[in-house]
């Protein structure tokens, strides 16, 4: 991959561009891709229009002039006229249809000028919203996965284990790029010079996330949304039908958010991002963490039921940082700092004081 020069029929047939242009690409090529798009505007162009071919942009393709029943039309004309022009005894002796030959000349041309202008319309016509509706895309992720998705502007989402990322099919064209999420999911937006609108705006149930370039996560597991702002600027708004017209409430780095649809108010708390991000580097960070905490996430991830025996374990509180690549892995590392005894099943996981 040391080529530097590429085109985008050469980007769409590259698998390593188009598994990271899908949001499978993971490692060096990664790397590699994300260090590319960054390095020119030609590049980032690039990249933009390969990968609208890639994820299925699809153009209004208007519908041809229906010749056979244009010239069943103009043969219906042509008799007519005939009849008319015949009625004269002297057309009739002389043959004098000049005036008839014209007209079919004239009609001929009219259809086969309308043909080739459908023929325009239908290689170079734009879509326009009342033409054509707009697919839903959706990118899912299963139990123990996660997937990255980047974005020609180096822009770039990672998506947890069990959650659902849709968006409609022309949203790169989009001035503010909208997408919808159940599960969780980390974004690492690039900045936006213009501050009259956001550049992404992420949806739940419950409300939605706007931002203009930023680090933040946004959590839909539980009941209702959290927001946790790690760098730069998320202005949270709840889908509140009785309200609509909802204020939105400017976040700090630091702070988490939390609302619900069925309630107006936005609760606002200082947290270390870092508990809420570090999944994303395939560890998880604690600092002073309930253990309920841990609970859930290996619940959301792993698609195991946390069955404790003991309820005073719930109490328990969690600092530093544990390797969370697999499950194995990680309920030995807890159970080594917490001095308790995990065992695991098909579908369970089983935690209890260790006597």
């Amino acid at each position: 991959m040391d080529k530097s020069e590429y085109t985008v029929q050469e980007l769409v047939n590259d698998p390593s561009f188009v598994e990271w242009a899908m949001g499978d690409s993971e490692g060096d090529r990664a790397v590699f891709w994300n260090e590319w798009v960054k390095k020119s505007d030609e590049h980032r162009r690039k990249a933009l229009d390969a990968q609208k071919k890639i994820t299925g942009l699809r153009f209004t393709t208007p519908q041809l002039p229906d010749i056979k029943n244009e010239w069943s039309k103009v043969r219906d004309d042509i008799e007519r006229q005939n009849n008319i022009r015949f009625r004269n005894p002297e057309d009739r002796a002389t043959g004098n249809n000049g005036g008839l030959m014209g007209y079919l000349f004239k009609a001929a041309a009219v259809l086969l000028i309308g043909a080739f202008v459908g023929l325009a319309l239908y290689m170079y016509q734009e879509p326009t919203p009342e033409s054509e509706p707009v697919a839903i895309m959706t990118v899912e992720t299963g139990y123990a996965e996660k997937k990255t998705i980047n974005l020609s502007d180096g822009s770039s989402v990672i998506l947890a284990a069990g959650s659902k990322l849709t968006y409609k099919s022309n949203w790169l064209d989009q001035p503010v790029k909208r997408v919808g999420l159940e599960g969780e999911a980390y974004f690492s937006i690039t900045p936006k010079e213009s501050k009259n609108k956001p550049k992404f705006v992420v949806e739940t149930e419950d409300g939605s996330a706007a931002v203009w370039g930023t680090l933040f996560t946004v959590d839909t597991y539980g009941e209702g949304t959290k927001v946790v702002l790690e760098e730069g600027e998320v202005r949270v708004k709840v889908a509140s039908p009785e309200t609509p017209s909802t204020p939105e409430m400017k976040m700090q780095p630091g702070e988490m958010a939390q609302f619900h649809k069925s309630r107006e108010q936005i609760a606002l708390n200082k947290v270390n991002p870092a508990v809420y991000t570090s999944w994303t580097t395939n560890e998880l960070y604690f600092d002073e963490t309930p253990f309920s905490v841990l609970v859930s996430r290996i619940e959301r991830t792993y698609g195991k039921e946390v069955k404790i025996k003991d309820p005073g374990i719930l109490d328990m509180r969690l600092s530093g940082s544990i390797d969370f690549r697999s499950l194995d892995g990680l309920m030995n590392a807890v159970s080594e700092v917490m001095d308790v005894n995990i065992y695991k099943s098909e579908e369970t996981v089983i935690i209890e004081q260790n006597n």
